[in-house]
């Protein structure tokens, strides 16, 4: 039985040689995996004077970048319970009130066609990019630019979100209330 079986395997490998030996490597996909990086956001208030920062101290966000035949898309998620804005009450309330993370844990974005050559991938760029952002159950079109540094396999991406778009209430304390744009810059080393 083993005979037969060793038989079969050696001719499949005969059959398939001449195949395998035309594949070009450069032709394969690519798949850089998120190692490391962190999500970082501003929201400006009303009156102006108001800036609120928050950051997700070194939780990055989970997914993976394909690269096939010159083209990058990807998939990235993220738990929402990991942003802070370092005031224990204000992301008590960003949480449970506006993000409402019991119900919606994670944010998701998916990166759509990206040109990238090969040569790129080891060097220095700049260039803009879209994707869909799933935030408290709406998803919406999402433009933004991407640096990247080919020498250390690290991207910042950032865009703006309208907090509305997402249909999350405005938070308003007080007479202060916040803008309905956020900065989000998104850090991320590949492997």
């Amino acid at each position: 039985m083993n005979k037969a079986i060793s038989i079969l395997s050696f001719g499949v490998l005969v059959f398939l040689q001449p195949t395998l030996a035309k594949t070009d490597v450069a032709t394969l996909p690519s798949i850089k995996k998120v190692k490391t990086g962190e999500i970082k956001f501003t929201a400006v208030g009303k009156p102006g004077f108001l800036k609120i920062k928050g950051e997700t101290k070194g939780q990055a966000p989970e997914g993976e970048v394909k690269i096939e035949n010159g083209i990058a898309n990807g998939e990235f998620s993220f738990e929402l319970k990991h942003l802070t804005t370092g005031i224990d009450l204000r992301d008590e309330h960003m949480k449970e009130k506006y993000l409402e993370i019991s119900k919606f844990p994670k944010a998701r974005f998916i990166l759509k066609e990206i040109n990238i050559s090969k040569d790129e991938l080891n060097s220095d760029f700049e260039k803009s990019f879209s994707g869909s952002l799933n935030l408290h159950g709406e998803t919406k079109k999402i433009d933004g630019k991407v640096s990247y540094n080919g020498k250390e396999k690290s991207l910042v991406a950032t865009f703006t979100i309208k907090v509305s778009d997402f249909k999350i209430d405005i938070p308003s304390h007080m007479g202060i209330t916040v803008s309905e744009t956020v900065d989000v810059n998104v850090q991320l080393i590949l492997d």
